[in-house]
């Protein structure tokens, strides 16, 4: 019985079922099932799982498990040690026992073959046969013969048997017997095992012999290490020698490891029952094997976990392509399967070796534990549908295409046709490899002609001769058989057929009449009651396909026309079908450009047929597959209008879902990536967001208040630039006492971006208008509109772009209707280029990475908004400060290596972009001069921070920009500045009390009061108020006395007295003037100075005030240069002129008024040209020239713009020009030219 047991063992383990383990040789085996999931077998047997009855029978099975495995483990070890024992205490047989037995060559040699197909059944005749043999001079062969025989599981016990008879009988044969398996067992450690099945049990046998005493233990033992540390050296990455180890550790564990089934030892603890040892090895040899099959558990762990890693992402991978692609190809599948396959094999054995070691397996993702083999793909099919599919989408729709006539109740003798179930079945599988291989197979048969003319002929043939007169064709079903009895009763055959023949073509006539549900049904039922044979069939194929190319409204009346003639005969449908496949595949090859009406009949009708269930959905997807292959021109309005009609039904079909779904991304792909007509683009995506519209969130919209939908219907609704005016006054209704009313009226007021861009100005307008009524709620709008601002700027999200420029236009608007300050738009624009702004390239800042330009697009628009409004001289000079930062911006953003490349600067640059920035600066600043780098940028504004704050230069010398640190110097500029720009605006709105006419002073309502104002400061003492008081009264007297003061214009240029000119030049002079080089400059010099006696001056007087107050000093220049002067008389060169040439000095005048008399006295005195006196001439000199060619060079231009649009003007035609122009604009009378040179008398005087 136990040797019949080990036959029904098997050599792997293979399924997650309990594993029967036993050494099988035959002497009380074991059969102990290991849990496949862990070692929690004791805990899980212990649950209750049904009450009382269920737990006392679990208890019970448990109990006998646990002693069938104690007993027959007990017997095994007990049955080892009598083996042992018996191999050891033996005696040899002598000479004379060998020289009865037979030595024959032939009966020895016969053994000897016998030996190497051995097997268990055999086991008996062998033993006789070694009884009659002698075999001493076939030791060796017997040996190699047992050692290389191809041996199963079951017959180990047997060979163990037999191998102790040979070595209690014959004395060398145990030394031999260990050089055989030596030669058998030795593995080399770069080569992999080839038959693995025959080692597995060729190491069980080699252990049992060791165990049994046949083989001597220290050599054996030595054996068996070596073998099993190599096995377990090399099986460190595959883990293909898995299933040696553990067919080892199952048969052999006990004995040479101590293993037992983690069960077991729960249940022996659990009962209190000792397990029997064996005394084979002692403890310490034992636990050396399990600590190196611990080791090799963990590695094999991580091998698990590496493998089901790998599964997963192939299972992820397949998936992806099923959603995305609707089919896996074979070779995909069959890879996935084996992988699946092979890892279940692995991670049953490796939980059969867990449960042996007692050793926990790591935690399993849940998919893969889930995942039976085979079960990944088969299930990706239901995975991939959407919740509920509906074709049709509406009840309507849904009852026109499937709700045909009972022709029970209008035809006698119904029966159903026969169907063709080959021919309607769709295949198994809508994959795109079977619509490649079905278009493939019809491309091979060509059409020379259409079906529409190719086969005209042929079919009006055969219905004219199947119309001959005939005997009534009997039909296969008995559906007409009234009207083959109608037909029968005529008495005349001829005039019968020739009248139905004209009945039928009027069928035919009206049969495109039938636009509505009804009369097609009622068409149905008529043609089957009374037309119903095969010609008539035939022909009424015809006239359906050659219907008109423009009755495209038809085409679903006549397609359930078909459908219902479908239930009764099949052949209309199926040729109908064909003839519409051929006429498309044959537009398809023609590749005209040509019949486009035709072409879109043809896909339509086909889309129809589908929706019917008369057209096979394989081939409609072949269809647009054939399109798809050739996108553009018709193929594209083709692919469009079948989508049309059956994308719908497709999309929404369980089997034709996923393949649909890859060809509308196809679609979308396609009009992406070629460049085709607008028009194509748009149909595209109209036929592509009918079918997959996109999905959107239903959330449940709270009910506003009534007066929140009121507010929001004024400033979202109705707003315009029409009625801001009734808008306002709608406002001031309101309660603004109301503090939840006050708080949703600011916050919609400080939403611009929920506005249509245009609108924004209106929204400004409004808030303006609200200002002088409600002052506190304005002034919270304006704050939550630089919060907004400063928050996109905080927060880096393109999705927020359309709201930032929509408060930058908001805040600009603001500007213009004179609700913030310039400096507040100057702050705004400085915090645009520098919050979170980077200098170091090599720093990617998240505020402002390198590649977002948005901010320059930002600056632009509040630029172009209110630029334009800086009118006075205080504001654009501030305005002309930030120009130079915003410049160093944009190059900065420019010449970043992102928009960089080595052989131009520009060509990564966005040009859109630098069109804006050059259109702004265009209109904010016409003469603007840009500059064309960034170093040209940094020096401006070094020269910028130089020329307003020349200290700040050694101060801020290691900063790290200049830029950044002016900016801060550029805003107290602007603070301490006074802000004139006020009185400028585009509209200004002046919306005082006092200037209200009637109407707007009675709208004012009970309503319409100030916000709750917080308490302010303390109340002030007497002292104080006196003081300010005090104050008050001495700065308006003070005010009022300089108002008296009569306004003298600032003197620039003093005349020089002639006498002052003409005074006697000092002996220092003469003395310097005694050379005759020298006398020569004085006498040029001073020619012009005699008559020159109105030269005036250049510089600017300074007046200094002594400290006793009783003079005044006054400097002014008689010396120019000869080039101010032009050589002149009256050029104004002074005295000082000649030295001045020679010396590089430059004379003066002093005026000094005296104590007494106050007469004025002049004294002359020279200045070296590099002092500030001199430089501050020159310097005053340039400016005056320049601003008198700049005012010259202002008035040719205006002479040279009139011309030019008086040119223009003339060039259009009459009625465009116009007449309203002022009378210098366009002068009626051609300006008198003097005539050049002499007079002509004679042309004067004759």
């Amino acid at each position: 019985m136990q040797e019949a047991a080990e036959t029904n063992e098997t050599e792997t383990a293979t399924t997650t079922k309990p594993i029967e383990t036993g050494d099988g040789d035959g002497d009380g085996d074991m059969k102990s099932p290991a849990a496949a999931t862990g070692d929690g077998g004791a805990a899980a047997a212990a649950v209750d799982v049904g009450g009382g009855g269920d737990a006392a029978a679990l208890e019970i099975s448990e109990r006998d498990e646990l002693q069938l495995f104690v007993r027959e483990l007990h017997e095994k070890i007990e049955h080892k040690r009598q083996l042992r024992e018996q191999n050891s205490n033996f005696e040899l047989p002598g000479e004379k026992y060998f020289a009865r037995l037979d030595s024959s060559l032939k009966k020895n040699t016969a053994y000897v073959k016998k030996l190497k197909l051995f097997t268990a059944s055999q086991l008996d005749a062998l033993l006789r046969e070694l009884s009659a043999l002698n075999l001493s001079k076939y030791i060796s062969e017997i040996c190699t013969a047992l050692s290389e025989a191809k041996l199963k599981m079951a017959d180990v016990p047997a060979v163990v048997t037999l191998a102790s008879k040979l070595h209690s009988t014959y004395a060398d044969f145990d030394s031999q017997f260990l050089e055989a398996w030596q030669k058998t067992l030795s593995l080399k450690a770069s080569e992999k095992i080839v038959n693995a099945s025959k080692l597995r049990v060729d190491l069980r046998l080699f252990a049992d012999l060791v165990s049994s005493g046949v083989i001597q233990m220290k050599p054996g033992l030595a054996q068996l290490g070596t073998v099993l540390v190599q096995l377990i050296g090399q099986d460190k990455d595959d883990h293909s020698n898995l299933s040696i180890i553990l067919s080892f550790c199952r048969h052999c564990g006990e004995e040479y490891a101590g293993l037992v089934p983690q069960k077991i030892i729960n249940l022996a603890q659990k009962y209190g029952v000792e397990i029997p040892k064996s005394d084979f090895l002692p403890s310490d040899k034992q636990s050396n094997l399990r600590s190196m099959l611990k080791n090799y558990f963990k590695a094999l762990c991580k091998y698990v976990l590496a493998e089901q890693s790998e599964l997963m992402n192939m299972t992820k991978n397949i998936r992806r392509t099923m959603e995305c692609k609707g089919e896996i190809s074979t070779e995909k599948r069959e890879k996935c399967q084996m992988m699946q396959s092979s890892f279940d094999k692995l991670l049953t054995s490796a939980q059969s070796l867990s449960e042996l070691l007692g050793e926990p397996l790591p935690e399993l993702a849940q998919e893969t534990e889930s995942c039976n083999p085979g079960t990944v793909i088969d299930n990706m099919l239901d995975s991939a549908t959407f919740g509920t599919l509906d074709p049709w989408g509406d009840s309507e729709t849904c009852a026109f295409y499937t709700d045909l006539p009972d022709l029970r109740q209008f035809l006698p003798n119904f029966s159903a046709p026969k169907v063709d179930l080959e021919q309607m079945e769709e295949p198994s599988e809508l994959t795109e490899e079977a619509i490649d291989a079905n278009i493939d197979a019809d491309d091979l048969n060509d059409l020379d002609d259409p079906p529409s003319t190719a086969s005209d002929s042929i079919i009006e043939k055969e219905i004219e001769e199947q119309q001959q007169p005939q005997k009534p064709i009997k039909m296969g079903n008995a559906l007409m058989e009234l009207g083959r009895q109608q037909l029968q009763n005529q008495t005349n055959p001829t005039q019968s057929q020739s009248q139905m023949r004209q009945q039928f073509d009027i069928f035919l006539v009206n049969l495109f009449n039938c636009v509505n549900k009804e009369l097609i049904d009622s068409a149905a039922i008529e043609f089957l009651l009374n037309f119903n044979t095969k010609p008539q069939r035939k022909k009424l194929t015809r006239t359906i396909f050659s219907v008109q190319r423009t009755r495209l409204d038809i085409l679903p009346y006549l397609s359930r026309f078909v459908a219902i003639i479908h239930m009764c005969n099949t052949d209309v449908a199926n040729d109908l079908a064909e003839l519409l496949r051929k006429e498309f595949k044959w537009h398809i090859r023609k590749k005209n450009q040509l019949n486009i009406e035709s072409k879109v009949k043809i896909v339509r009708f086909i889309g129809e047929m589908v929706k019917f269930g008369l057209f096979k959905k394989f081939d409609a997807l072949g269809c647009l597959k054939m399109l798809l292959r050739d996108f553009q021109h018709h193929q594209i309005e083709m692919a469009c209008a079948l989508v049309e009609v059956s994308g719908v039904y497709l999309y929404n079909c369980r089997d034709s879902r996923l393949l649909m779904n890859v060809f509308l991304d196809q679609m979308l792909r396609l009009k992406t990536a070629t460049a085709m007509d607008s028009r194509h683009s748009a149909q595209i995506e109209s036929v592509f967001y009918l079918v997959k519209p996109p999905e959107s969130s239903k959330r449940e919209l709270q009910p506003r208040p009534i007066m929140h939908e009121y507010i929001r219907h004024l400033i979202f609704e109705e707003l315009c630039k029409q009625n801001v005016e009734r808008c306002i006054k709608m406002l001031r209704r309101i309660n603004w006492q109301d503090p939840e009313i006050c708080s949703y009226a600011i916050k919609c007021l400080s939403k611009a971006y929920l506005l249509r861009f245009p609108l924004v100005r209106c929204l400004a307008d409004l808030v303006s208008g609200l200002s002088s009524y409600q002052p506190r709620a304005v002034t919270i709008i304006i704050d939550n509109v630089f919060e907004d601002i400063r928050a996109g700027l905080e927060i880096h999200s393109p999705r927020m772009s359309q709201r930032r420029i929509a408060m930058a236009k908001y805040l600009g608007e603001m500007y213009n209707y004179k609700l913030v300050e310039s400096t507040h738009i100057l702050n705004t624009l400085y915090l645009i280029i520098s919050l979170g702004v980077v200098r170091d390239q090599s720093i990617v800042s998240p505020l402002d990475p390198p590649e977002s330009l948005f901010r320059l697009k930002l600056a632009c628009m509040l630029l172009d908004t209110c630029g334009p409004y800086f009118t006075s001289q205080a504001t654009r000079k501030k305005l002309d400060y930030f120009l130079v930062f915003f410049q160093h911006y944009y190059w900065f953003k420019k010449s970043h290596p992102v928009f960089t490349k080595s052989e131009n600067t520009s060509d990564l640059f966005p040009i859109l972009v630098d069109h804006a920035y050059r259109d702004c600066l265009a209109t904010v600043k016409p003469n603007l001069k840009l500059y064309k780098s960034l170093e040209q940028a940094k020096d401006a504004i070094d020269e910028l921070q130089e020329k307003l704050y020349p200290q700040l230069k050694n101060i801020n010398s290691n900063s790290q920009d200049a830029s950044l640190a002016t900016n801060s110097e550029v805003s107290e500029v602007d603070e301490a500045a006074t802000d004139e720009d006020t009185c400028s605006s585009n509209h200004p709105r002046e919306r005082l009390a006092a200037g209200l006419d009637a109407e707007n002073a009675n709208d004012w309502t009970e309503n319409e009061t100030e916000l709750p104002i917080t308490p302010g400061p303390p109340e002030k003492s007497k002292e104080d108020l006196e003081f300010e008081q005090m104050y008050e009264k001495m700065t308006t007297d003070s005010y009022q006395e300089r108002l008296k003061e009569p306004i003298k214009a600032t003197v620039k240029d003093i005349p020089v007295p002639i006498m002052a000119r003409q005074m006697k030049k000092p002996y220092d002079h003469l003395a310097s003037c005694s050379s005759p080089s020298n006398a020569t400059q004085i006498s040029k010099a001073e020619g012009p100075t005699t008559t020159a006696g109105t030269t005036v001056s250049t510089l600017a007087t300074a007046a200094v005030q002594s400290s006793d107050g009783n003079y005044e000093t006054a400097a002014s220049n008689i010396a120019s240069t000869s080039s101010a002067s032009g050589g002149s008389g009256g050029g104004g060169a002074g005295i000082g002129a000649g030295a001045s040439s020679s010396s590089g000095a430059v004379q003066f005048v002093l005026m000094v008024r005296g104590n007494k008399g106050g007469k004025q006295q002049f004294k002359s005195f020279v200045a070296p040209s590099d002092s500030h006196l001199a430089i501050n001439l020159k310097l005053q000199e340039q400016k005056i020239r320049e601003e008198k060619e700049k005012v010259k060079r202002l008035t040719l231009n205006i002479t040279e713009r009139i011309e030019e649009e008086d040119y223009q003007e003339s060039l259009l035609p009459p009625q465009q020009r116009n007449f309203n122009q002022s009378y210098y604009q366009k002068p009626n009378k051609h300006k008198f030219k003097h005539q050049k040179g002499a007079p002509d008398a004679d042309l004067i005087f004759h």
